[in-house]
Parts: structure tokens; C-alpha cells; sequence
């Protein structure tokens, strides 16, 4: 490891920004236990450090908190959630303190997705743009609590960027998440009853994930790069013992469906399913829908879908950011998009760099986001007319 002050200009950010980094990083924002108030050390330090900026506070209660920030009168909102998963049992570092190389900067939340802010908070010093900023708390416990909050006040901005790890890429479309869970009966007894092959509520949940994983295979459609139905069943609970025939079986599972795609459609797919390989009327089989996320864009018909993704593909290029692949992974865009605004994610580093012991982001991808931020300011800044229309 070497001193963050012995970085090559080339492929380096700037001191600023890893120093903002390093603040960052030092303030524990884990999630779970998102234990983080209003007057936590992470909201005093964005405050600090953005002189000219008003602030309003969004408290919704067990730490789903926002702070948003503007300077002027922007039409432009970005986006960053400054809470982290907790550090997994592998690190060989401290997660709090930044640890800098000749290549990467080491940290939880460096890549996801603190070094993001740490890029505007360099950006804005440098400009004196219009611009608002968005901070969230919670987007990683899988509620969105925080940012369903601001988008249902009048908040008045119709686009966003939402700086999630793209490899520095404008991502204009994105899987949508539904996670559920499907509860089975059954009649108890004795197992040593023939009749437990079919009234046990275990057998039955058995056979649906038989036919379950078979379906998921034939979900063949692709959407540009993306192709398939990502699907995991997570955790199987039922029965009391082996020589007791199960009365009750639930299963938690999930899906990614793609962009365009309509997650309760799959759903309700999945739940005729159930009732056929089981030969039972729909009534004996509950599912219950979880966390939803929308696709990316969210849209209710083919048209308007094909509208919000050639809006933001517009935006991307008006700003001129160069344009990446749609990507497997869920971020909080979708639901900036569900209530109308064009939006799209752009930030520095690789989602596999994520959620991992000794989470890290490359120096190269901090210097390219620190700079494509201070250019699109100082676009914002100097155009007299708007360039993100």
C-alpha cells in the first residue's frame, strides 16, 4: 500500500475527493442495524461541505432518513444512498478506515456507494451549477422508505441520475425485483398413512419447486443483453417431524424480471402453477407478494416504455455520458421512474465490487466520475438554455 498523495495525476481523482472518500467511509452507516438519526456525523459532514446549499430533512422513522440539498433552481436531482451492508466476516482491513493503493481505494461502501458522493462533493466546490442532491439512508434494508418519502412530496424535478456502481456508463434499463412467499396445506396424520404422498403440505411445495425451476427454464425472452428469468426459492419452512405428515409449508422465493416485463403477471403464473401440478383450486394456495421493485424504466404499456427509455438514453446523450448495457441488479431508478421521471444510473466502480469483503473502487473510476460530474455541472453552469430538456 502507498500513500494516497503519491497517486499518479493520470489515473487518480483528486486529493478532495479522497479525502471526501475517506471521511466517508469513516462514518459506520451499516444496514442492518441502520442505526442513524438525523444528527448522525455523516449529515453534519454533508453539511459542511456543501457551503451555499439549502438543506430540507425527510425523517420517516427507524432510520429511513434523506437529506436533500439544492443550490439554485436545478432541473437536474442526483441521487446517492449513504448507507453500506454490514462488513462481511472476511476483511482483512478495517472497513471504516480508507486504505488507498496504487490502483483502488479500499473501503465499505467505496464502490457502493460512497465513492459516488465523495466525487460530487469535489464536483460542486468547483462549480457554482444549479444543482440538488438527494441522500438516503435505507436503500440497502430493501424498503426504499426514504426515497418513497421525498417522491411523495412536490418535490418538482422530472429527471434523475441515481450513481450506483456502472463502470462510469449511463444504464438506461435495469431488472425489476419481486421477492414472495407461497404457503401450502396440508392434512396431518401419520406418515405411515398412504395418503401422506398427497396431503402432505411438504410434498406439495415439492412438487411446484419441480415444476417452478422447469418454468424458470423456459423463460426465454431477452431484452438487449439481458436474456432469461434470474430466480432463487431462498428458504423452505414446514412440518414438525419425519413421522408426522406435514399440515403447512412456506416458501420465500424470488425472481428478476426483465425490463418490460410485469412482475404480477409472473406471479400470478406462478401461482396457477401451483394449484395445477397439485390438482387444488387457487384458493388452497396463497401467494404473498414482498418487496417489489419496478423494472427500469417502469412503465404500464409497450409505448410508454419505449418513451422513458429513449428519454433517458436523450438525457445520457444531451450530457454527453457514453451509454453501458442494461444490467441484472435492482436500484432505487426504478422508482424514480415509477412516478414519472426520466431516470438513469451512472456512477464509478463494478457491482461485483459490492457487498464484498474488502470492498474496493478503482482510482480510474473515481477520476472519471469526478470529472464527468464537474463537466456536467459547469455544462449546466455556463448554457444559457437548458441542455437536459
Amino acid at each position: 500500500m502507498t500513500d494516497q498523495n503519491t497517486q499518479s495525476p493520470n489515473t487518480a481523482p483528486s486529493e478532495s475527493t479522497l479525502s471526501h472518500l475517506s471521511a466517508l467511509v469513516s462514518f459506520d452507516t451499516r444496514n442492518p442495524p441502520r442505526d442513524i438519526s438525523v444528527e448522525s456525523e455523516i449529515f453534519r459532514y454533508l453539511k459542511q461541505h456543501l457551503s451555499g446549499f439549502e438543506f430540507q430533512i425527510l425523517d420517516a422513522g427507524d432510520g429511513c432518513i434523506s437529506l436533500l440539498a439544492t443550490r439554485g433552481t436545478p432541473e437536474l436531482l442526483f441521487n446517492f444512498h449513504i448507507d453500506t451492508v454490514p462488513a462481511a466476516a472476511a476483511w482483512s482491513t478495517d472497513p471504516f478506515q480508507l486504505i488507498v493503493d496504487d490502483e483502488k481505494a479500499i473501503g465499505l461502501g467505496a464502490c457502493d456507494i460512497k465513492g459516488a458522493s465523495a466525487c460530487m462533493l469535489t464536483a460542486v466546490q468547483q462549480t457554482t451549477a444549479d444543482v440538488a442532491l438527494l441522500f438516503s439512508s435505507d436503500e440497502e434494508h430493501g424498503s426504499s422508505v426514504a426515497v418513497k418519502q421525498f417522491l411523495a412530496t412536490a418535490h418538482g424535478f422530472k429527471k434523475v441520475i441515481v450513481s450506483e456502481p456502472t463502470g462510469a456508463k449511463a444504464v438506461c434499463a435495469h431488472r425489476g425485483i419481486q421477492s414472495a412467499k407461497i404457503n401450502f396445506s396440508g392434512l396431518s396424520g401419520h406418515a405411515s398413512e398412504k395418503r401422506a404422498l398427497k396431503d402432505s403440505a411438504i410434498h406439495k411445495a415439492g412438487r411446484w419447486m419441480s415444476a417452478a425451476l422447469d418454468w424458470v427454464e423456459l423463460q426465454g425472452e431477452n431484452f438487449e443483453t439481458l436474456s432469461g428469468l434470474p430466480f432463487n426459492m431462498g428458504t423452505i419452512d414446514g412440518g414438525i417431524k419425519a413421522n408426522m405428515i406435514a399440515a403447512s409449508c412456506e416458501l420465500s422465493f424470488g425472481f428478476r424480471p426483465l425490463p418490460g416485463q410485469n412482475a404480477k403477471t409472473m406471479l400470478n403464473q406462478l401461482h396457477q402453477l401451483a394449484c395445477e401440478v397439485n390438482h387444488l383450486p387457487n384458493n388452497e394456495v396463497i401467494v404473498s407478494g414482498g418487496f417489489f421493485g419496478p423494472t427500469l424504466p417502469s412503465a404500464t404499456s409497450e409505448e410508454s416504455f419505449n418513451k422513458a427509455l429513449d428519454d433517458a438514453k436523450t438525457l445520457a446523450n444531451n450530457l454527453t455520458i457514453p451509454l453501458g448495457d442494461p444490467v441484472d441488479f435492482w436500484t432505487e431508478a426504478s422508482l424514480f421512474s415509477e412516478a414519472g421521471m426520466t431516470a438513469l444510473v451512472f456512477g464509478p466502480g463494478y457491482i461485483a465490487q459490492a457487498h464484498t469483503a474488502d470492498e474496493w473502487v478503482s482510482l480510474t473510476q473515481l477520476q472519471q466520475i469526478e470529472e464527468h460530474y464537474i463537466r456536467i455541472l459547469k455544462m449546466i453552469e455556463q448554457s444559457s438554455a437548458s441542455i437536459i430538456s
